[in-house]
């Protein structure tokens, strides 16, 4: 402990001697991050949630092709209409990237070689309905990023080919809705980062009184912020829904370790002159500082560990990496910048020589706590007086909150993360109901093996369609044992050459769609609109359908896709919360017992946490506040972000104690009345940055906004009202078991 000390100590002596230089790296750090944060990308949608799998990997390259539908309503059957049709069906075939285009202007095509001029003649082919749609079929392969071109062709396409006034046409599908949430992802992160910049601002401006360049702090987060955009940048960590959360919460917690530093720093210069005043201050706070930012490190690396989804993942990776960077932007922006100030505004008749000691501070009087410190201080003592009935009390608390946590509702639909009037999701509701069909009500399934084309394979395929049309939820099942029958007049050939020669017959696009690669597709559709429930009910049928039909010796058969694999990764993403959170108190843990090397003093910063672990199910509970991918991972995130409180208070504890004369009562009410009202302060400004993801457009990251806010509140009180009893619990277990072991040691030694 002593040996960090003087780490951080010799780094404020660096930054003393050279804070102009130490700037400067501060400055070239923001040029590299800036070319980093260039590189960033998006993934939205079901694929943030589908992680790499073999199985998902080849259904990807051989049949994953992304869908741009155009709906077009009107006088569908009106020459002007279908001839815009054709030119923007002409056009877009030629586009990069474009597989195929299928419209009712190749039915027509098809049939007079040409879009004739009698409207009687194109009802004859395609009847007379009142919307039809162009169907862009893109590539294998394509990544979201890849497919937003040809996302941004279909939609200027539409305007080139012309279509008559009569006419409504609307750009929808995958790739739409993927380029235009992206958007939204990009300006709620920036608007998200702006809310929280101004709220702190005011935080900072009505809770950080008497310090000087108080508002200093939002600078050196912002500079932390900006660092962090590079580094996922360089480390290819994309930006998705849940990433763009991460930004709000990396101010509240960034301010949180400047504020330490400043405060510490401004406490030291009422004592020394500035050139001893910042290794001492650094000296002093750095070590808990870096404790309590490596313990919010570990608590979002336990989400790291246990989560399956990507989106979870880069959401656990930014913000171990943005911790990490605003901790080290509150050391190189804040505290080389106050040293400037203060040599600019030193005033020699009150500034000692340097290198000259002053006395030492005198003991702040309990005047000097003011009338909150005061209220802390003595609400503590009471509380301590009574341990048993505090923690009994904190205890049932918890449990009942546990009991509760099995009935929260969960939010695992990603189309319930979005914004409901977001034009690309109205636009695809549309695109459902009048059509009838949606890429979410297919589910795909990828057969591999040998022979795939023998007349058994088709025929066990056959038995699938017709076992998992019997299930529930399985509305339709097809495969390519279909398509075989339909070019061979309903029946299966005999032979494996005579499959082969009704395979030759089909075009090759459609062929490609069933057999590609040495690989078949079947498809199993679904209802639209199930529930998170239906979903994983109608993906257990199909899995039982599969086993149930037997596939043939040498061919496997699996569920797969992003609709298949999305879901359950949530929900097993949901359903892990628990060890999460106690994989978040092992990694916190294990960093105390290390950095104390004392048992009671890596357990006591832990016990107010996990009251609040249970606490915040009922506070969901009472507010209706589902439980989400990112909800799951609160609870280690509580531990590690309300750690610093209880560590604080903790160490003034022990510090307080140790004065002669002080008891365990007394050292409670001064640790709580000094540092109550500091932390609170802390946690308030904490709770400013956080609850910009209130005000997000998206619901789950607005709920999650209201569930951290109410966290934080539940850490603070916590910390004040049920560490104290637990420190006189666990002091006076420890005494007491210290003293029984010398008196068995003095007796053995007799």
């Amino acid at each position: 402990m002593a040996k960090l000390r003087d780490i951080f100590a010799s780094i404020g002596d660096r930054i003393q001697a050279r804070p102009v230089a130490t700037l400067l790296i501060a400055a070239l750090l923001i040029l590299v991050a800036v070319g980093g944060a260039a590189q960033i990308t998006s993934v939205t949608g079901d694929a943030a949630f589908v992680g790499s799998d073999p199985t998902y990997d080849a259904f990807s390259e051989s049949f994953d092709r992304g869908t741009i539908a155009v709906l077009v309503r009107g006088d569908i059957t009106e020459p002007a209409t279908i001839e815009a049709i054709d030119r923007y069906d002409r056009q877009m075939a030629k586009t990069d990237d474009v597989y195929m285009v299928q419209s009712p202007a190749d039915q027509i095509r098809a049939e007079y070689g040409r879009i004739p001029e009698s409207q009687a003649k194109i009802e004859a082919v395609i009847g007379s309905p009142d919307y039809t749609t162009v169907q862009i079929v893109t590539d294998t392969g394509l990544s979201q990023q890849a497919e937003r071109p040809i996302y941004s062709k279909a939609v200027s396409t539409s305007e080139w080919a012309r279509f008559p006034a009569s006419a409504t046409v609307t750009v929808t599908g995958s790739a739409a809705f993927s380029a235009q949430l992206s958007t939204l992802i990009q300006q709620s992160t920036q608007q998200l980062l702006g809310l929280a910049v101004g709220l702190m601002i005011l935080a900072l401006f009505f809770l950080f009184r008497g310090v000087r360049l108080r508002l200093l702090p939002i600078v050196a987060v912002f500079t932390g912020v900006i660092y962090t955009f590079g580094a996922i940048g360089y480390g290819g960590i994309p930006n998705s829904t849940m990433t763009s959360a991460v930004f709000p919460i990396l101010i509240g917690l960034g301010i949180d370790y400047s504020v330490q530093f400043h405060e510490r720093y401004e406490e030291e210069l009422e004592t020394y002159p500035p050139r001893t005043a910042l290794p001492k201050a650094l000296g002093g706070v750095g070590p808990p500082v870096l404790i309590a930012m490596l313990a919010a490190a570990l608590g979002f690396g336990a989400t790291w560990v246990s989560a399956t989804s990507p989106a979870i993942i880069w959401f656990a990776q930014t913000s171990i990496l943005g911790v990490m960077l605003t901790f080290l932007a509150g050391i190189l922006v804040l505290l080389s910048g106050l040293t400037l100030y203060v040599r600019w505004k030193a005033d020699p008749a009150e500034t000692q020589p340097d290198g000259g000691e002053s006395a030492e501070p005198a003991q702040d009087g309990d005047a000097d706590i003011g009338f909150v410190g005061r209220t802390l201080g003595r609400g503590s003592r009471v509380l301590a007086t009574h341990p048993v009935a505090v923690l009994l009390l904190a205890l049932v608390l918890t449990g009942v909150g546990f009991q509760i946590g099995g009935s929260l509702d969960t939010m695992a639909d990603t189309e319930e993360f979005i914004p409901q009037d977001l034009p690309a999701y109205v636009d695809l509701q549309q695109f459902r109901a009048e059509t009838g069909g949606g890429g979410s009500t297919s589910y795909d399934v990828l057969v591999t093996g040998s022979e795939l084309k023998h007349p058994e394979t088709l025929r066990w395929m056959t038995d699938l369609e017709h076992v998992a049309t019997q299930a529930p939820l399985i509305e339709g099942v097809d495969t390519p044992a279909t398509l075989v029958k339909q070019y061979n007049g309903g029946e299966i050939p005999q032979t494996e050459a005579g499959v082969s020669r009704v395979l030759e017959q089909i075009p090759e696009q459609q062929r490609q769609q069933y057999y590609n690669d040495g690989r078949a597709h079947i498809t199993i559709v679904s209802p639209q609109d199930m529930t998170t429930a239906e979903v994983l009910s109608f993906l257990e049928n199909a899995r039982g359908s599969i086993s149930y039909s037997s596939p043939p010796p040498g061919v496997t058969a699996e569920l797969t896709g992003t609709a298949a694999i999305s879901t359950p990764a949530i929900m097993e993403q949901i359903e892990s919360r628990n060890t999460t959170t106690g994989l978040g108190v092992l990694f916190v843990f294990a960093l105390l017992l290390l950095y104390y090397r004392d048992l009671v003093k890596a357990v006591a910063p832990l016990v107010p946490m996990v009251f609040v672990i249970g606490w915040q199910n009922i506070y969901m509970f009472a507010l209706d506040i589902p439980v989400s991918p990112l909800g799951a991972s609160l609870g280690a995130m509580t531990v590690g972000i309300g750690a610093e409180y209880t560590i604080i208070v903790m160490e003034r504890y022990y510090e307080e104690k140790q004065r002669d004369g002080v008891s365990r009562l007394d050292a409670v009410q001064v640790a709580a009345g000094r540092v109550g009202k500091a932390i609170s302060v802390s946690g308030m400004t904490t709770v400013f940055g956080f609850s910009a993801l209130i005000l997000s457009p998206f619901p789950v990251l607005s709920s999650f906004g209201f569930l951290t806010v109410g966290v934080i509140f539940l850490t603070l009180i916590a910390s004040l009202a049920t560490l104290p009893p637990t420190l006189i619990v666990l002091d006076t277990v420890a005494e007491r078991v210290t003293t029984y072991w010398e008196t068995s040691a003095e007796h053995t030694g007799t």
